[in-house]
């Protein structure tokens, strides 16, 4: 419950800082930014006592998850969002080992699928109202 309580709390702080913002830094560009940093998370996990295969498998999902950034920043927005709910499966998959057994903290998983998917949603709506009203200003 603490796990839970904790990513809603840094999902809301990582929404309030995309809000207020820096001008150079686009609501794009700040969740491709969250995408790559997210994705390589549990290769720093992996590093610590885990076989070569997991390492290979955390680098593999992250190199994924980096060139779904790349292809969401300059191709489809709305990829980056769903790029981060991806990473919140992720994580899932790695909840008390159940089908990824990267040696993570116990409380990371669900902290960090709280996060992803909320912060997925409001990206998502985030770019969709954009690409909405791009779609008006056109016609």
């Amino acid at each position: 419950m603490t796990e839970t309580i904790f990513g809603i709390i840094t999902a809301v702080i990582i929404i309030f800082i995309s809000r207020f913002k820096p001008q150079y830094l686009t609501q794009k560009l700040f969740a491709a930014t969250i995408l790559v940093a997210i994705a390589f998370i549990y290769v720093g996990f992996s590093l610590k006592e885990n076989q070569v295969s997991i390492i290979v498998l955390e680098c593999g999902f992250a190199l994924l998850l980096y060139i779904l950034a790349i292809i969401g920043y300059t191709k489809n927005n709305s990829l980056l969002a769903y790029g981060i709910m991806l990473h919140g499966i992720w994580d899932i998959l790695h909840h008390n080992s159940f089908i990824v057994t990267t040696n993570v903290p116990g409380y990371w998983p669900l902290y960090c699928f709280v996060i992803d998917i909320i912060d997925g949603i409001y990206f998502l709506v985030i770019f969709k109202s954009q690409k909405m009203t791009e779609s008006f200003d056109k016609k």
